[in-house]
């Protein structure tokens, strides 16, 4: 019998593609808050370049490297979205082949931005769009196609609900190998007050944007609209929720002063911690990957801040860290045993999908370590290349006001007023 497509499915995952977008100008001002004011349009036009040029990458040739048939990257098929059909629904799904490319794409396009918060200040705007789509290329598709277009680590068994691996440990470990490959800012050497961040309005507006638009990057991952996309929009905000809390505590605690940025800081990590596990585990459980999130994330930015790597508004500890653990956890924190069997218990929220136990545990940890060696050795190389062949980092007397040198547009225009 032909399979026919839900409409209340199509609308969903519809409204959910528009979040997912929207999550990349929330990215842009919540990266463009916290840098300096002269460099805050180097930093936002690095983050919305990616909504033309990476989404023409993902209709050219993204979507089929990463869904095509293939044990370790896809074929052909799809390339210039050849044989999306719109009238016919993606495997086990009811919404089109289309929608469902497009709902992918803008993970495609949120992904490699993730890295602009850590080499801020660091590669001119030529070389970084020359460097997103290599490595959208030779990272992204590659494991986009591993853990979720079939390719080898999903049939070991690994899962990741909404991008724990895909995008938030790539993203991640890419941007610690991207900081190490291009050096710290001379500023940081030489211990430098850069005034960062220079807005703290717009990066609570990026924030609530961000928030906002998970809602849709990890209920729409559900891709139907039914209850395990509720159940994932839920524990996407507690986890948040309690990140926010544990985090802020903490650094109250620390700094002997309630602060605002370091809560909206949080409020990602917690959303990135939850992101692989959302669709998998109920509600307490996302409380706990929320205070997990809160000490560990933190824990990883207060370390790697003490080190002379420069990942300035930390990626790494919140990405990175955050993305790896929390595809780990999955094998710690999802439903028993008993939500595989045929016969499952009502709790269970996502049955015959994965369940708890030290196997999962090892066999998502095997999945993150690949992920992680494969993203930081091509990471680390590629920049290195682009560096051998081409000027990538800033002059240093471009460094003091990088958005007039590089863009001729800065941030803010300052008019002089006489007395008359």
């Amino acid at each position: 019998m032909k399979e026919v497509l839900s409409q209340s499915d199509t609308a969903f995952v519809v409204a959910c593609t528009g979040l997912v977008l929207f999550m990349t100008p929330g990215l842009a001002l919540f990266y463009g808050g916290l840098v300096r004011e002269r460099a805050a349009t180097d930093m936002m036009i690095q983050n919305f370049v990616a909504l033309g040029i990476l989404g023409m990458l993902w209709y050219a040739c993204g979507f089929s490297l990463s869904f095509g048939a293939g044990t370790w990257v896809g074929d052909f098929k799809y390339l210039m979205f050849n044989n999306v059909r719109k009238y016919e629904p993606w495997p086990a799904l009811k919404i089109s082949e289309e929608l469902f490319a497009l709902f992918q794409m803008m993970f495609a396009i949120i992904t490699p931005i993730l890295m602009t918060g850590t080499i801020a200040d660091r590669m001119r705007f030529a070389p970084y769009c020359i460097f997103i789509v290599l490595w959208s290329l030779l990272v992204y598709c590659p494991w986009c196609h591993q853990v979720w277009g079939g390719g080898f680590v999903q049939q070991m068994g690994v899962w990741d609900f909404a991008g724990g691996i895909v995008v938030h440990a790539t993203a991640g470990w890419s941007a610690l190998a991207a900081a190490i490959a291009l050096g710290p800012r001379k500023s940081k050497v030489d211990g430098v007050d850069l005034a960062e961040p220079h807005s703290v309005p717009i990066v609570v507006t990026g924030t609530g944007i961000l928030w906002f638009g998970w809602f849709g990057f990890n209920g729409g991952s559900a891709l139907s609209l039914n209850e395990v996309a509720v159940t994932a929009v839920t524990n996407s905000h507690l986890a948040a929720a309690m990140a926010t809390c544990v985090w802020g505590v903490i650094d109250w605690m620390v700094m002997r002063k309630p602060r605002l940025v370091p809560m909206c800081i949080a409020c990602v990590a917690g959303l990135v911690v939850v992101t692989p596990m959302c669709g998998y585990i109920k509600p307490s459980m996302a409380v706990l990957a929320g205070a997990w999130a809160g000490g560990v994330c933190y824990g990883a930015v207060y370390f790697l801040n003490k080190t002379p790597v420069d990942d300035a508004l930390d990626v790494w500890g919140v990405h990175g860290v955050g993305g790896a653990t929390g595809t780990i956890l999955i094998g710690l924190l999802s439903d028993g045993p008993e939500c595989l069997e045929k016969n499952n218990p009502e709790y269970c929220v996502f049955p015959h999908s994965v369940a708890a136990g030290p196997k999962q545990v090892v066999i998502q940890t095997t999945g993150v370590v690949a992920c992680i060696i494969w993203s930081f050795i091509v990471t680390f190389v590629l920049v290195k290349f682009l560096m051998l062949i081409m000027p990538v980092r800033p002059d240093e007397t471009q460094f003091e006001n990088l958005d007039e040198e590089l863009h001729g547009e800065p941030c803010y225009q300052y008019v002089s007023v006489m007395a008359s």
